[in-house]
C-alpha cells in the first residue's frame, strides 16, 4: 500500500531506527513545505503522517514525524 501523505517517504525502511534528536536538512525542508501547503495547520498535517506511519508499523518514518511535530509546536 502506497502512502496518500505528500510527505512520506517511499524508500525501504532501515532496519535500526535513527535517534530521536537527529535533525537533518530534509527536516527543514519538510517543514517549510508543510508551511507552505497548511498554513497554520502545519503540525496537525505532520501529525497525521505520523500517525499513518504508526498505523503501518513503519517506527523510522513515525519517529521521524514525531521529531517533526515537536518542532512545529514549539
Amino acid at each position: 500500500m502506497v502512502s496518500r501523505n505528500p510527505f512520506r517517504s517511499r524508500k525501504k525502511q532501515q532496519t535500526s531506527p535513527q535517534p530521536a534528536d537527529h535533525d537533518s536538512p530534509a527536516d527543514d525542508a519538510i517543514i517549510d513545505q508543510a508551511h507552505a501547503l497548511y498554513g497554520s495547520d502545519a503540525a496537525t498535517a505532520v501529525a497525521y503522517c505520523g500517525l499513518d506511519a504508526w498505523f503501518e508499523g513503519e517506527e523510522v518514518e513515525f519517529r521521524r514525524f514525531a521529531r517533526l511535530f515537536r518542532r512545529l509546536r514549539n
